[in-house]
Parts: C-alpha cells; structure tokens; sequence
C-alpha cells in the first residue's frame, strides 16, 4: 500500500482520537474548516471503544465492539452476533455544506450476501410533512437514535461489481427502510485496508429524488451490526465528515 496512504491515515486518526476525547455533547457541529472526526477510535486505555456522546439501539455483547490494531493500524473492530444493533455519534450538520463521508476499512470475506457490518448515516428534513421517526418504541433495549426521516447504510457487497449500487427496500407502515449503498466488495479486496470518500449529497439525491435536499440535516453518523450471520468482523477507522 502507497506510503501516503499510510501518512493520511495515520493523520486521520490522530485527529479523531482528539475528537473522541472531548467533552460529549447532545450533537456535534462542523468545526470552522469544515470538518467533523466522528471516529478515531478512542484510545486504547478507555474502557468504552465508543465516545460517550455516542447512543445505542441495541445491546452489543461483550467483545463485539473494541479498539484493537490490525496491520499497525488503530481501528474499531466491530462484529456480529445473533442481534443486530446500531451505535451512532449525533450530528448538526448541513448535508450540502458537508457531503463528504471518509473511512478506512479492512472487512473479512462473508459467505453471501452484504457483510454483517455497516456504516449508518441519518437525515432529516428532506420531508416538510414528516417530523421524523425512530427506530423503536421507547424503552426497548438500548438508546433511541436520533428521529430522522431518512437512513443510508453504507454496504461491503459481496461482489466488487456491485460498487456504486443504490437499492431501495421496500418500507413498512411509518418504519421506514433504510436506502442501501454499496460504497466497495468482492473477497478479493478483503483482508485490506481501503480509503472510501463518498458525496451523501449524490446518495441521497439518488435515492430521494423528490425531496428538498436543501433542507437536509445529517443528524446522525455511525456503524451497525446486522443479525443473523455467522460472526464476520469488520474495522472502521478515521470516520469524518467534511465540505
């Protein structure tokens, strides 16, 4: 891998760790650059892997969230179990003043379909008569996300073909389904570290046609887990939103 790369990186991470250790706030703002670290991850002597203005839906096992190394890289390795679960870092963000999402990621081959491990990004406001949902009725496991109106899962597809794929779920009843994005795949690119950017705005747009992206806030960005699977890690590292 090209030593810059590896500088990037490196740069990357240094600055989410300093994100990760500030003072947790209801939602963060885009820094005067531009900028927002969502993940760096933490440090390893924290006892939580995840910032604590991060929330919850779901109830992570021991173990399926940690800060390890992997390839002298600090990353979050996350992996599956028998339920699915979403830990997200709130946001205050205009999509058009920021639709860059940057991670680095090292996935291991799943059998079929999309891997287990996913990145999730939130919106709100692209629908005027839409006040937003939430994923759960209060008091079942775990924190509420943030009430959005609109969701992207950010997918390793199974093949590398399927790069750039937008599909569309069908939703039920006032649950709406997640649009899902194929952002890279294929067992030959696992078990290797790749830099991802991608435009939310040309996601969205795609995925939504009709709403007013203007309006559009990311009002959530973070990693999940879905069930069902035979445990399949994965490993996120230098999370960032940007203009």
């Amino acid at each position: 891998m090209p030593k810059l790369f590896f500088a990037f990186l490196i740069l990357t991470l240094g600055a989410g760790l300093l994100g990760a250790c500030a003072k947790p706030r209801p939602g963060a703002d885009v820094t005067p650059s531009g900028r927002m670290d969502i993940l760096g991850p933490v440090p390893v002597f924290e006892s939580n892997p995840l910032p604590g203005d991060w929330v919850t839906e779901g109830k992570p096992a021991d173990g399926q969230l940690a800060v390890v190394e992997l390839n002298a890289i600090p990353a979050l390795r996350i992996i599956n179990g028998p339920t699915s679960f979403a830990s997200v870092k709130p946001t205050r963000a205009s999509m058009l003043a920021t639709p860059y999402l940057s991670w680095s990621w090292n996935m291991t081959p799943q059998e079929k379909g999309d891997h287990p491990v996913r990145i999730v990004v939130g919106f709100h406001g692209g629908v005027a008569e839409n006040p937003g949902w939430q994923t759960a009725p209060k008091g079942k496991s775990g924190k509420l996300l943030p009430p959005h109106d609109r969701a992207v899962v950010v997918l390793w597809g199974l093949s590398a073909l399927q790069r750039g794929a937008i599909t569309m779920p069908p939703s039920k009843g006032k649950i709406q389904a997640p649009a899902r994005y194929v952002a890279r795949g294929g067992s030959e690119n696992t078990r290797t570290w790749w830099f991802e950017t991608v435009d939310l705005s040309d996601i969205y747009r795609r995925a939504w046609p009709d709403d007013k992206t203007e309006d559009v806030r990311i009002v959530f960005i973070g990693i999940a887990a879905a069930a069902g699977h035979l445990p399949r890690p994965g490993h996120i590292a230098g999370l960032r939103l940007s203009r």
